[in-house]
C-alpha cells in the first residue's frame, strides 16, 4: 500500500480532476503530513475535495481489502450494496479489485499495433461511465500517484477496492431535513445533460438552488488571493470583524463540536474554511461565492445556503453545541483550564461525571494542579480580560522585570495585539538587547511578582531556552508538537489591592474580590525577538499555515525561537539582522519568510 509520501502536492503540471465527482480522502493509515500532501495535490489539480462523506462518490485511501473499505464507509455513515461491474467480453465482476483490460471507453485502438492506447485527459473520457452514474468507489491511493506520475488521468479499474451503490441505513428514521438533503444528493448524482462539442461531461449541479436574482446579480470582483488560489492563511489579510462574522460564528461552533468528538480532520478542515471566509472582504450574497474560496467545498456552501434561509442566521449543526445534552456537558468540562477534549470525554464517559460538583465530590484528588485551579476559579477564568486591564498587567510586569534587569522591553501579544476587546489571557513577551540579561530572567520576574502578591499560583515554569544557552530550537527536536519552546511562566494573576473597610481578624482574612486572571510571561533573546512576537501574535490557523508555508516554500523550520534550514543540517537562518526595534525585526521575519508584512489586526483567522 502507498502512504502518499511520493505524491507531490504541486509540480506545475499534471492532470485535472475537474470532471470527477466529489473525492473524500480516508485518513486511515496516513500521517497528518501525508494527508496534507494528498489533499493539496487534489486541490491544486482542481479536484472537488470534500470533508463530508455523504457528498463523496470517490473515497481515496491507503487500504487494500474490500472488507476494510466497507468498514470505512459504514463507520462514516455511508451504507452501500455491492455493485456488479462489467468488463470487456461480457464478464461481470463484483465491486472488488479488477485487474482486467481497459474498456473501449478507456482507450482507443492503435491501428498500427492493434493495442489499446489510453485517451488523454484532455478528451475527458476516462472513467466516463462511472462519472455519469450514481455509484460509489473506494480507490487505492496508488491511482492518484499514477496520475501524477503519468501527468495524465489513468483509468481507475485496477485500483478499485470496492464499488457499490448507496442505500439508506435500515435503522434510519428520515426527518424532513434529511429527506431534502437526500433528494439534493440524488440531483447531484444524476448525469448532467449538457455536454461540450467534444463530449466532455459538465460538473454536476450544486446542492444549493440558485435563484433567478442570483444569476442576474453581478458578483463583486474576487480578491487576488481567490483568483490565484492562495491557500495559506498567513498570506491573506483577515480582520478582527470580517463582513461574514455571523456565519463564521456558526462555523466556529460546528468546529467545536468536531473537536469535542475527537474529529481532528474535521477540525482542521473547518479551520481552513473559516480562515478563508474571514479573509473575504465582502458579505456573501450567494453560495457560489463561498464555493470559490480556497478550502471551502460544497459542504460549506450548503451551510451558507442554510444560514441564509434560516431567518435567524443559525445552523442546525451549530445549535447542537447548546441543545445536545451530551455535547453541552462535554463543552462545560472542556472549558476548565487544563482540560482538553479527550479529558472532557473521560470525565463524562469513563467517570460518569455530569457537572463541576461531581468533579469536586468524586475526583478532586485525581485532578492535576492546573485542573484544580481551573475548577476552583472556573467562572473567573472564563471572563474576558478588558484591554485596560491587560495594559495594567503589562505595566506591573514591566516594572518588576526592569527592577531585576534594567532595560527589559515588554511587548503585549496574543489577542490584545490583534485588537480584541477582551482576551482570554494576557500574553507578554519580555526581551533585552543584552542576551545575557534574558538568561533565567523568568525566574527572577516571577519571584518578584509573587513577593508583592500579584501571582497567586505559578502553574508552570519552563527554562527550555536557558538550558540550551538561548539558541534556536535544534532541528532534531522537531517532534510535530508546535507548542512554544521559549522560557515562560504560566501563572494565575490577581490584583492584590482592594478597598475593604470591614475589620479583619486573625481567624478570618479579608477576601480579595478582584478576579483571577491567566497570564503567560514569555522570555525571548533579542536575537530572535521578531520570531517570538510573530509566533505569539497570530490566530491558530495563521500560525499553522505560517509553519507550513516556511516548510513548503523555503525548506525552513519556523517557530518562536527562530528559523532553521531543514536541508543543510539545521543551520540557523538569521532573518532579523539590521532590525533596530522589535517591530522592525518582526517585519523582517515576515518579509524573509515570503508572506509580506500585515499588521496583527489582519491575522485574525479565528
Amino acid at each position: 500500500m502507498s502512504d502518499g509520501s511520493s505524491i507531490s502536492s504541486h509540480d506545475g503540471h499534471g492532470p485535472s480532476f475537474t470532471f470527477y465527482p466529489a473525492i473524500y480522502v480516508l485518513p486511515t493509515h496516513l500521517s497528518l503530513e501525508s494527508l496534507h500532501r494528498v489533499e493539496e495535490c487534489l486541490l491544486n489539480r482542481d479536484a472537488r475535495l470534500t470533508y463530508d462523506p455523504s457528498e463523496a462518490r470517490v473515497f481515496l485511501g491507503n487500504i487494500g481489502q474490500r472488507k476494510r473499505a466497507i468498514l470505512e464507509l459504514r463507520s462514516r455513515g455511508v451504507c452501500t450494496e455491492l455493485e456488479m461491474r462489467s468488463v470487456p467480453g461480457g464478464v461481470h465482476v463484483d465491486g472488488a479489485l479488477d485487474l482486467g483490460t481497459e474498456t473501449e471507453s478507456d482507450g482507443q485502438t492503435n491501428q498500427s499495433t492493434g493495442h489499446l492506447k489510453r485517451a488523454r485527459s484532455s478528451d475527458a473520457e476516462v472513467d466516463g461511465s462511472f462519472i455519469n452514474s450514481d455509484l460509489i468507489r473506494v480507490v487505492r491511493l496508488g491511482w492518484l500517484e499514477k496520475c501524477v506520475e503519468e501527468k495524465d488521468l489513468v483509468p481507475m479499474d485496477q485500483y478499485i477496492i470496492y464499488q457499490g451503490r448507496r442505500v439508506q441505513h435500515p435503522d434510519d428514521k428520515a426527518t424532513k431535513g434529511s429527506e431534502i438533503l437526500h433528494r439534493a444528493q440524488q440531483d447531484v448524482s444524476r448525469p448532467h445533460r449538457g455536454t461540450t462539442h467534444r463530449g466532455t461531461t459538465h460538473r454536476p449541479p450544486k446542492l444549493y438552488k440558485q435563484s433567478t436574482s442570483e444569476n442576474e446579480d453581478t458578483p463583486p470582483p474576487a480578491p487576488d488571493w481567490v483568483t490565484n488560489h492562495v491557500s495559506y492563511a498567513c498570506m491573506r489579510s483577515a480582520p478582527l470583524h470580517p463582513p461574514n462574522e455571523r456565519f463564521i460564528d456558526q462555523l466556529v461552533k460546528i468546529r467545536k463540536v468536531r473537536e469535542l468528538t475527537l474529529d481532528e480532520i474535521g477540525v482542521r478542515a473547518y479551520s481552513t474554511s473559516i480562515a478563508a471566509i474571514a479573509a473575504y472582504p465582502c458579505e456573501f450574497r450567494r453560495a457560489s461565492e463561498v464555493l470559490a474560496l480556497p478550502g471551502c467545498d460544497m459542504k460549506i456552501a450548503n451551510l451558507f445556503a442554510e444560514f441564509q434561509q434560516s431567518g435567524d442566521g443559525s445552523l442546525v449543526a451549530a445549535s447542537a453545541l447548546d441543545t445536545d445534552p451530551v455535547l453541552r456537558v462535554l463543552h462545560h468540562f472542556y472549558r476548565i483550564w487544563g482540560v482538553g477534549a479527550k479529558t472532557a470525554r473521560d470525565f463524562y464517559y469513563a467517570r460518569q461525571w455530569r457537572d463541576l460538583d461531581d468533579i469536586v465530590e468524586h475526583g478532586w484528588n485525581s485532578l492535576s494542579r492546573v485542573q484544580q485551579i481551573g475548577v476552583k476559579y472556573y467562572d473567573e477564568l472564563l471572563e474576558g480580560i478588558p484591554r485596560a486591564e491587560v495594559e495594567e498587567i503589562a505595566r506591573v510586569v514591566h516594572r518588576h522585570a526592569s527592577a531585576v534587569r534594567p532595560g527589559v522591553e515588554c511587548i503585549v501579544v496574543g489577542g490584545y495585539r490583534r485588537g480584541k476587546e477582551a482576551s482570554g489571557d494576557a500574553d507578554l513577551v519580555l526581551s533585552h538587547r543584552d542576551e545575557s540579561a534574558t538568561h533565567n530572567l523568568v525566574v527572577d520576574v516571577v519571584s518578584s511578582l509573587e513577593t508583592e502578591g500579584w501571582i497567586t499560583h505559578t502553574l508552570a515554569l519552563h527554562l527550555t531556552t536557558s538550558t540550551r544557552d538561548q539558541q534556536t530550537l535544534p532541528l532534531r527536536h522537531d517532534t510535530g508538537n508546535h507548542f512554544d519552546t521559549l522560557d515562560k511562566a504560566l501563572v494565575v494573576w490577581q490584583d492584590p489591592s482592594f478597598n475593604d473597610t470591614s475589620p479583619s481578624t486573625p481567624e478570618k482574612k479579608k477576601r480579595n474580590p478582584n478576579p483571577h486572571r491567566r497570564v503567560d510571561i514569555i522570555i525571548s533573546p533579542w536575537r530572535t525577538v521578531g520570531c517570538a512576537v510573530l509566533g505569539w501574535s497570530g490566530d491558530t490557523t495563521f500560525e499553522r499555515d505560517l509553519r507550513r508555508h516556511a516548510k513548503k516554500s523555503r525548506g525552513w523550520k519556523f517557530d518562536s525561537s527562530g528559523v532553521r534550514e531543514r536541508t543543510s543540517g539545521g543551520q540557523v537562518i538569521d532573518l532579523e539582522r539590521g532590525g533596530e526595534t522589535w517591530q522592525e525585526r518582526e517585519k523582517l521575519v515576515m518579509e524573509g519568510l515570503g508572506i509580506g508584512w500585515r499588521p496583527p489586526g489582519e491575522r485574525c483567522t479565528r
